[in-house]
């Protein structure tokens, strides 16, 4: 992750290509915990289909000629308390456009926080890190019988500090590994609880 993190500071503000390594990167976890052939990253671009339009996402998963494993990725630098309440509009209304013409979808998001740009908010004392990670957290419930659009299957809320040096830039290491473990069991979990015929290349275990 620390690599990562490093790609995606060096490249240019508006490079189309700031989160290859990260898709990338998601990509190997998803292959080693049992499904290889997710495409995105640096491989392909992907347009998905949704009812109202069609969107870019940065990785997929297609069985049997239907999209079953969507997985958004976005990083926060800068302008953090007006880029927040307008990344979670967007994200629920992306993640509602796709899920009304698949309801039966698998959707993830990973997002890389930057806490050298956090702030506190005046509204409740809160950093808008904290108040961005429970806002996901709490969208982050679309299990049987909970299938309102809008909601996501998984989430991975990952926080970096750019001011430090390259290699010690994640604020928790540990934390950040595990809750990326859970973050995939999850996703991979709920895919074969939806798609049984899925040929996962590992076993999973499953709660």
């Amino acid at each position: 992750m620390e690599d990562v993190i490093q790609s995606l500071l060096s490249k240019p503000t508006q490079s189309p290509h700031r989160l290859n390594q990260l898709a990338d990167y998601v990509k190997r976890r998803l292959d080693a915990g049992g499904l290889p052939g997710a495409e995105g990253g640096s491989t392909k671009e992907l347009s998905v289909p949704g009812l109202a339009r069609v969107k870019n996402w940065d990785i997929a998963y297609e069985f049997a000629g239907k999209f079953r494993l969507l997985i958004s990725l976005k990083s926060m630098l800068k302008n953090i308390p007006g880029t927040v309440p307008n990344r979670l509009d967007d994200l629920q209304g992306e993640i509602a456009n796709v899920q009304q013409l698949r309801p039966e979808i698998v959707i993830g998001y990973v997002i890389l926080f930057d806490v050298a740009e956090d702030t506190v908010r005046r509204d409740d004392g809160k950093t808008w890190s904290d108040y961005f990670e429970a806002a996901i957290r709490s969208i982050t419930i679309r299990r049987a019988p909970i299938w309102n659009q809008g909601l996501l299957e998984g989430s991975w809320f990952v926080r970096f500090d750019s001011r430090q040096p390259r290699g010690r830039r994640l604020v928790d290491p540990k934390r950040t590994a595990t809750e990326g473990e859970q973050f995939i069991q999850s996703m991979l979990c709920e895919l074969k609880l939806r798609e049984p015929a899925i040929p996962f290349s590992d076993s999973l275990h499953c709660p």
